[in-house]
């Protein structure tokens, strides 16, 4: 328990000046809140566990607030990578046999966890959105050339983790388990869908399309508003930049490259 009190201590203090850090910091208490207690997840409701989930899942300090450049791509992707990987730490959990996740009890854990992932989802969502438009930043200095011999790792990663997302507001609506925290979700992806949208190949909106559900079938009101505004940006069949790009990777949704 020392080693973990030691690691959330400089959160408290540390500056915005050194925002990334915090976050770093945020990711190891995590770690050790798990390895304490190898059995259990870190809870929302607990005192050690509710202070780094919430650094985990604070975008205005770790994304809205930082002036990333293009430069900076890289940095960003480890920020959005780091709070990824505690939403599978959630949805994995006890989940594996013989290596391979059991959809049952993913979606089980998806459940059991999702006010501590309601925290984490969101946070992802707007950390692939500023991915996006860094990287069209990028995309407009460099030359063909140079385009071609991008590494696509970390693109091919955000548009799985957008993939992922999209079957979350699926499951908001399509499963009455998933309470109101679900509604961040929703309101964020709506927010920043035309953004995604830019970062996914043709294939992949066609794909996300699929796991929703049509607008007409959700009761009138601001969900189906916000469902609505996800649909419209998805069946834009305008495919720039990173779409192009992503489309020229020839993997197929759901896949990709580490």
């Amino acid at each position: 328990m020392l080693l973990v009190l030691v690691a959330l201590a400089p959160l408290a203090r540390a500056g915005s000046d050194l925002p990334l850090t915090a976050h770093a910091q945020a990711g190891h208490a995590f770690d050790g809140l798990r390895s304490l207690r190898p059995d259990e997840m870190p809870r929302l409701a607990d005192a050690q566990g509710g202070v780094v989930l919430r650094l985990l899942g604070d975008s205005t300090r770790f994304v809205d607030n930082v002036k990333y450049e293009p430069e900076d791509l890289a940095a960003l992707s480890q920020v959005c990578d780091r709070t990824r990987a505690a939403i599978t730490a959630y949805t994995s959990f006890n989940a594996l046999q013989q290596g391979v996740p059991d959809a049952k009890a993913v979606v089980q854990n998806v459940v059991d966890y999702q006010g501590e992932i309601a925290v984490l989802q969101p946070f992802v969502a707007r950390c692939i959105a500023r991915q996006v438009l860094l990287a069209e930043a990028m995309l407009q200095k460099l030359g063909a050339a140079q385009t071609s011999q991008l590494r696509l790792g970390g693109l091919k990663r955000a548009q799985n983790s957008l993939l992922q997302l999209y079957a979350g507001v699926a499951s908001f609506f399509a499963d009455t388990r998933f309470g109101a925290s679900y509604c961040a979700l929703l309101d964020t992806m709506s927010d920043l869908a035309r953004v995604h949208a830019r970062g996914l190949p043709l294939v992949s909106r066609a794909f996300a399309l699929r796991l929703l559900p049509q607008p007409a079938q959700v009761p009138a009101g601001r969900q189906r508003e916000a469902l609505q505004r996800i649909v419209d940006a998805l069946s834009d069949v305008r495919c720039t930049a990173l779409c192009l790009l992503g489309s020229n990777d020839g993997q197929s949704p759901g896949g990709g490259k580490s």
